[in-house]
């Protein structure tokens, strides 16, 4: 997770960077299909920021909406899939909590590192915004759909290690909102320890960096949390 969120519309380009070099084992993609399957479905990705989810479900789904606050993130993910040479595909800058969709109109609703912008105990109302964000979510599943939830368990740590501020956040998901969890590794393999450093340094702050810089290695691991929940069929 980002160490700061007021400078998110303004980083499109070094933040496309920096996930680049993450999860070089392809463990999300494989996790996700394990969860759902994408083929002709409708999908909703909110936070989509540069698209990473998005590309990885696009050439699969029947549609698929990127939402995000952010436009210029959003461009990013635009040109990504256009390069794919796809038109399943639409955009939206808006908040989502608030998403331009209609009722029950997705199969699959994905949110990637993007709710604990709201949800973390950093903000006092965050328990509010967590109750609007699942609300949005159930509006927007149909019967039988499924919500799945990917967030960070810890940079530079092997094991899970959440972030103090994010604790109650993930508590929340799974005892008040029904969702089942697991975890994975998703470590970046940096094309150097310059590079690991640097870019480390500006998203995850000094600790991460100085610990990069003394161990002089490319490769920061990193766990992240999967929580997924399911949509009742029925009226």
């Amino acid at each position: 997770m980002l160490r700061r969120d007021d400078i998110y519309e303004t980083i499109a380009t070094p933040y496309e960077v920096l996930i680049s070099k993450e999860d070089n084992g392809g463990n999300i993609p494989a996790a996700l299909s394990e969860l759902a399957d994408f083929d002709g479905k409708d999908v909703i990705d909110l936070g989509a920021g540069t698209g990473r989810l998005t590309c990885m479900a696009a050439p699969l789904a029947k549609s698929i909406l990127a939402v995000d606050f952010a436009a210029g993130m959003l461009q990013v993910t635009a040109q990504k899939l256009t390069r794919m040479g796809l038109s399943n595909w639409r955009t939206a800058v808006a908040d989502y909590r608030r998403v331009p969709a209609e009722d029950q109109s997705a199969d699959i609703v994905m949110a990637g590192w993007t709710i604990g912008y709201v949800a973390s105990t950093n903000h006092a109302e965050w328990e509010d915004n967590l109750r609007q964000v699942m609300e949005e979510i159930e509006r927007l599943l149909r019967p039988g759909g499924i919500a799945i939830i990917l967030e960070t368990l810890g940079t530079g740590y092997e094991e899970p290690t959440p972030p103090d501020f994010l604790v109650s956040y993930y508590k929340a998901l799974e005892e008040r909102y029904g969702f089942r969890h697991r975890w994975i590794r998703t470590d970046y393999r940096f094309d150097s320890a310059e590079q690991a450093e640097a870019l480390c340094r500006d998203f995850f702050g000094d600790e991460a960096a100085d610990r990069i810089r003394e161990n002089k290695t490319c490769i920061v691991p990193e766990c992240t949390g999967i929580w997924w929940r399911g949509r009742e069929a029925g009226p």
